[in-house]
């Protein structure tokens, strides 16, 4: 059987063209590598900076500096603190800086923090909708379910229409209430 013409191109072709493309992968591929590893903070990427110190103090490198995570709030937080905290020194019951103080301790997730703004917030008025929210929010957060559906349902009651009422909604469907 004599073969028709032969198929593909020959070896002194195609494996230079395999050796060039095979280069230039690597290459790339090699590039993100030294991108990747060269952040601070990744996972075999360089400590540096205050991180050094963390790393030389427990051996592990990346994450948060103790010294970062001791130092507090970013200035702008930290004046709406003192000026939240001033107003509720000047009137113990200013329900909205009560409230307003328990959502920032929420999204420190500072949640006994902020179950204490709450309550005194919600004793001073019952049916404040940021407080219901933010407290079926910790009751959700620290796995107090019940406490979670009941705050839900009296924040949608008080405020069915409010722009935070789908999340209650698909959060009560996700508990089963």
């Amino acid at each position: 059987m004599t073969g028709g013409p032969s198929r593909g191109l020959p070896p002194r072709i195609y494996i230079p063209i395999l050796f060039a493309t095979m280069l230039a992968f690597l290459g790339v591929v090699g590039y993100f590598l030294r991108i990747g590893l060269g952040v601070t903070g990744a996972a075999f990427g360089p400590v540096g900076g205050d991180a050094a110190i963390g790393a030389a103090a427990n051996g592990v490198g990346g994450g948060t500096p103790p010294q970062a995570a001791a130092a507090g709030p970013p200035p702008m937080v930290q004046r709406l603190l003192v000026e939240l905290r001033g107003r509720v020194a000047r009137n113990p019951r200013d329900a909205a800086a009560l409230a307003s103080l328990a959502s920032l301790y929420i999204d420190a997730g500072k949640y006994p923090e902020a179950s204490g703004y709450l309550q005194r917030a919600l004793a001073v008025d019952p049916k404040n909708p940021e407080a219901l929210f933010d407290r079926a929010i910790v009751a959700n957060a620290t796995g107090h379910r019940a406490e979670a559906i009941a705050s839900f349902r009296a924040f949608l009651r008080v405020a069915p229409n409010d722009e935070r009422a789908g999340e209650a909604r698909s959060t009560l469907a996700g508990l089963g209430a």
